[in-house]
């Protein structure tokens, strides 16, 4: 379990299907590169234009033969997460069922309308920097086959 807190406020606008974003409640620019930063050192991963979001987005792989997470862990190839452009500030990662729930129902997202990822809004704030920090790892773990 994610132990989520409560997100406060109304959820952002959203839109979709495709492209499928966040349309307010935009992430400050320095807040969405940190969250990049912590994203693109975790061991192993290695960035590569994304295979199913915008241009622009900015993608997470894991290399061939690193962990053993389910093919549900990737959204095509090797891709498991991506930030979207600096306009939208929101991601997309996948993640067990039992923890999409938890997401959604604490507020931090919606499940995309036609792929099996979950749509996670960009953090407005340094405490919310944490806890979407807390859901990309956890979406690490199930790529790499960790607990």
């Amino acid at each position: 379990m994610l132990n989520l807190p409560r997100r406060e406020g109304a959820a952002p606008r959203v839109f979709g299907p495709a492209p499928h974003g966040q349309g307010s409640q935009i992430s400050p620019i320095m807040i969405q590169e940190e969250l990049w930063e912590r994203m693109r050192a975790l061991p192993y991963v290695y960035m590569a234009p994304t295979l199913v979001s915008v241009p622009h987005a900015r993608a997470l792989f894991l290399p061939e033969g690193i962990g053993t997470g389910p093919a549900a862990a990737f959204q095509r190839g090797r891709e498991w997460g991506h930030i979207h452009p600096h306009h939208d500030g929101s991601l997309h990662v996948t993640l067990p069922p039992e923890a999409e729930a938890e997401v959604i129902a604490a507020g931090w997202g919606v499940h995309h309308p036609v792929q099996d990822v979950t749509l996670v809004y960009g953090p407005r704030n340094s405490e919310e920097l944490e806890t979407v920090w807390q859901i990309v790892q956890t979406s690490y773990r199930y790529a790499i086959g960790a607990k």
